[in-house]
């Protein structure tokens, strides 16, 4: 199995990012705290976006190490990551551009560990039995599955 990707992609666990980035707010330990998800909410809506960067910056810091492996293994396969413009990863990825990450659940390590290959650009052409890449490379392939996320999401939001 291959994977075309076409361009940097940043990933975060799942896990890592409930605990890190959003425990204090989103989380039983939260409520535990007292912080009820309309309160997070008001928390989350009141902090404004042009310095938001500022405080996601140590989170996603903290992630990397935390995952500093699980990243090795990723680069090593040569996935091409990325923490967003400025370091501050997904949510920053979100608001900006609302695409360009992916919140991992377990696949990722499909690709860390080597059962998906990878392979970088863009499809040219498919054949009735191959994939051909804007370099002229050929994948063979049995099956295509196109998860290109279809544009931002903004248009969609905006209607």
């Amino acid at each position: 199995m291959t994977m075309v990707q076409r361009s940097s992609t940043h990933i975060v666990k799942s896990d890592s990012l409930m605990d890190l980035g959003l425990g204090d707010l989103y989380s039983e330990r939260a409520l535990a705290n007292g912080v009820t998800t309309h309160k997070a909410d008001l928390t989350f809506a009141s902090l404004p976006y042009r310095i938001m960067h500022e405080f996601q910056i140590p989170v996603y810091q903290k992630i990397a190490e935390r995952d500093a492996d699980f990243y090795e293994r990723l680069e090593k396969a040569g996935f091409l990551h990325d923490w967003g413009d400025d370091g501050s990863g997904l949510f920053m990825k979100y608001l900006r551009r609302a695409s360009g990450y992916y919140i991992d659940v377990g696949a990722s390590e499909l690709v860390a560990n080597g059962d998906v290959k990878l392979a970088h650009g863009n499809v040219r052409e498919l054949t009735e039995n191959s994939v051909i890449l804007e370099d002229g490379t050929e994948l063979d392939a049995d099956l295509v599955v196109y998860a290109t996320g279809y544009g931002s999401m903004n248009g969609w939001v905006a209607t």
